[in-house]
């Protein structure tokens, strides 16, 4: 059985994720050396006008690792 944990990312609103540094990679490369693995992103909030407001990035690991 997996167990999953989220951090949230502010995108800025953009219409495109293509404005953010390069927080998602230190995140990734922090919890990569914790034994976890990225499964994924999740929109979580928007704009008005459909733009992303958040990701959600997901990661998860085996439950007795």
């Amino acid at each position: 059985m997996y167990i999953y944990e989220y951090e949230t990312l502010h995108t800025g609103g953009g219409f495109w994720i293509d404005n953010f540094d390069q927080r998602h990679r230190e995140i990734i490369d922090r919890r990569a050396a914790a034994g976890w693995r990225f499964a994924g992103f999740v929109p979580s909030r928007f704009t008005g006008n459909g733009g992303i407001k958040e990701i959600d990035l997901v990661f998860e690991k085996e439950e007795n690792a």
